[in-house]
């Protein structure tokens, strides 16, 4: 097991200049969890006393309303952090995350990631620039919900999907396991018979082809 934590941690973006021996340092830091479909890993207003990383599956992070309401901020997968926000600033969690299937995920105790970032300036500036792609991507979502139609919201979510999250088969197309429709819809602020709705017309209009729970879009549409 704490060679696939090793390899893991050595293949994320935060991580992925550590030298060999603060790789091994910081596997045997590392707790692996296994936690099934539709389990919250934190609340909102949580305290932030750990930092995550993805090994297998796939989460959301949601914030609800006063009214009961879900709102999808992103959707993470394998590889990718969360969590680490919070512990920076020392505030609870602004946010809530929950599995969209049985997930995997490594935990780094508060503590010890601090020391980390302490004894590591390159992981610092390397966090600093995942995060401000995370609220450049956060900036450009509440663009589209104040001036897009729903139209050309979704057509936004799933290209940022497919460059996130697809896997390029090398003949043109990128394919990519799409979230539920309801999901979609309280990402992008709209009912789930809209994206029905929308996600047929694009297959007819459009190079997007669904089958199943994966949906395939031609690779040019990503440049």
């Amino acid at each position: 097991m704490s060679d696939r934590v090793r390899e893991l941690l050595a293949s994320v973006e935060l991580f992925g200049e550590m030298l060999d021996d603060e790789i091994d340092d910081l596997t045997a830091l590392a707790q692996i969890k296994k936690l099934g479909k539709d389990t919250t890993v934190f609340h909102a207003g949580d305290p932030a006393d750990a930092v995550f990383v993805v090994a297998s599956g796939r989460i959301k992070v949601v914030i609800t309303s006063t009214d009961g309401k879900e709102f999808i901020l992103t959707v993470l997968g394998a590889g990718q952090v969360f969590g680490e926000m919070a512990l920076l600033e020392s505030a609870p969690r602004s946010a809530s995350v929950v599995t969209l299937s049985t997930v995997e995920v490594l935990v780094i105790n508060r503590s010890d990631f601090q020391r980390l970032l302490d004894s590591n300036p390159r992981i610092s500036q390397r966090l600093m620039a995942i995060l401000s792609r995370r609220l450049r991507r956060a900036n450009a979502k509440m663009e589209s919900l104040a001036y897009m139609d729903v139209a050309g919201r979704l057509a936004r979510y799933l290209l940022d999907l497919a460059r996130d999250h697809g896997q390029r088969l090398g003949n043109g197309w990128v394919v990519v396991r799409r979230p539920t429709h309801s999901d979609i819809a309280h990402s992008i602020g709209t009912s789930r018979e809209t994206v029905s709705r929308l996600i047929n017309e694009f297959e007819e209009g459009f190079g997007l082809v669904n089958k199943g729970k994966f949906t395939y879009i031609r690779e040019n549409l990503l440049e």
